[in-house]
């Protein structure tokens, strides 16, 4: 009786996963809670630089600030002027702008990522509840990454923006279907693509890499002729990365940085990295590609994990030519290991590995509950000290107070966008303290001692 049952089973969670309520709801969970946890992290570290125009040291007062303060950024900091100038166009607003907008980029980059593992236009509820808890555990630094307001953007949007510019690529070579048909479309693609080049040095490299990397792999796998318009947007995109390496300040940091025992230095690092972060997901995909392998899962789900496995350790591997790597960075390698998971999961399932998938999403399912109350609790606290240091410094500036002292936060996890980032210094005149003072009307800033 029971093996007649399971067919059953099997079929009716596949119709409860497929359904257009339990997607929605999703949606609408992991949409909603994003936005609270926007609303109670409050501008930390870099965020207060942004907010200055840094060709006059003042507070932006428009759009037309932005562009002088770019040149600056290009010439003294680095070449991300697209996802900076971003930044500076949300710090014009109130934060409540930015907290809707990165909840909804948030949501839309989860479903991006189910969208992609699946291949077609069927909505999986179960693989969007385990790629948004496997985004939440696996990545470090996760409040930096998706609640930082200028984090948020160099990395959160560089990531969405890169897969939604892999996504063509993806459909040609799984599917064979072309994602732009139109002239119109086309033409809009190949445009956003100069700027996609010129987002950030990892996420735009390893989006390019992959999406020439499915052209070739088309013609190996598939025999298909090389001759496609989708080579303009990887030619756009690389000229867009090139003309971001090329901007002063990525010139002179890459003179000065390179050498080989910096390079070998920062190559341990980079092992390092991976092993501290990535092995938990890494272990994951290698298992489940194992399955999918001995099973006799199709070439093309096969071929475009592994792609994406390369990539993700392409992009651990990126930064040995920087000058530092911030765990934040280490976003587009879970991603990637993420998503090379996620596109054996359909096959897997159909190789009747169901119970496996069960008993894996149960586990995350676990390990997500008791991190997201911990990280919601960091992040309610961290809001709360926030409130408090505003009403201090607003009590010692009526007070008469030219220099205002105030402790220093120290956040408990990696959910709080202010853990692993600095909060106050000791001279009034250096970052963070003097952007701080700008924000809060004082003459200064300092932490107490």
């Amino acid at each position: 009786m029971e093996k007649r049952r399971e067919p059953d089973i099997r079929g009716r969670l596949r119709a409860v996963s497929a359904s257009r309520g339990m997607t929605a709801v999703l949606l609408a969970a992991i949409a909603a809670g994003m936005f609270l946890l926007n609303l109670l992290t409050p501008y930390v570290a870099d965020d207060f630089v942004y907010m200055v125009d840094l060709s006059t040291k003042e507070r932006l007062s428009g759009i037309a600030d932005i562009f002088p303060s770019m040149a600056v950024h290009a010439r003294r900091l680095n070449g991300r002027l697209i996802s900076h100038g971003l930044g500076q166009l949300f710090m014009l607003w109130p934060k409540a702008v930015f907290d809707v907008v990165n909840a909804l980029v948030y949501t839309a980059f989860l479903w991006l990522v189910c969208r992609l593992a699946r291949l077609d236009r069927r909505r999986d509820g179960f693989l969007l509840a385990g790629v948004g808890m496997a985004f939440w555990l696996f990545t470090p630094s996760f409040g930096q990454v998706a609640l930082w307001a200028i984090g948020s953007v160099n990395y959160l949007w560089a990531l969405f923006f890169g897969l939604l510019y892999v996504r063509p690529y993806v459909l040609r070579f799984a599917g064979g279907t072309e994602c732009c048909r139109r002239i119109w479309q086309k033409v809009i693609f190949c445009l956003l693509a100069l700027p996609l080049g010129m987002y950030t040095e990892i996420t735009s490299f390893v989006a390019l890499f992959l999406a020439a990397a499915l052209l070739l792999l088309d013609r190996i796998v598939h025999g298909k002729s090389l001759k496609t318009w989708l080579w303009i947007p990887v030619a756009a995109a690389a000229a867009g990365y090139v003309l971001l390496l090329s901007m002063p300040a990525e010139l002179a940091a890459k003179q000065s940085e390179f050498s080989l025992g910096r390079l070998v230095g920062n190559l341990n690092v980079c092992v390092n990295m991976l092993m501290k972060y990535g092995t938990a997901p890494l272990c994951v995909w290698a298992a489940a590609f194992a399955v999918a392998l001995l099973g006799g899962a199709g070439r093309d789900r096969l071929v475009l994990s592994g792609l994406f496995a390369c990539g993700a350790l392409g992009a651990d591997i990126m930064p040995v030519a920087a000058s530092y790597y911030p765990e934040r960075c280490f976003c587009t390698t879970v991603t990637l290991l993420i998503l090379a998971t996620a596109v054996l999961i359909p096959e897997l399932v159909r190789l009747k590995e169901t119970k496996t998938c069960a008993a894996a999403l149960a586990v995350l399912t676990v390990l997500w509950a008791f991190s997201a109350a911990t990280g919601a609790y960091d992040v309610w606290n961290v809001h709360g000290a926030m409130r408090a240091r505003a009403e201090d410094v607003e009590s010692q500036r009526l007070a008469g107070a030219g220099v205002v002292s105030v402790p220093v936060i120290t956040p408990a996890t990696r959910y709080s966008a202010l853990y692993g980032l600095e909060d106050l210094g000791d001279d009034p005149e250096a970052f963070p303290n003097f952007h701080m003072a700008q924000w809060y009307g004082v003459e200064g800033i300092v932490r107490e001692k």
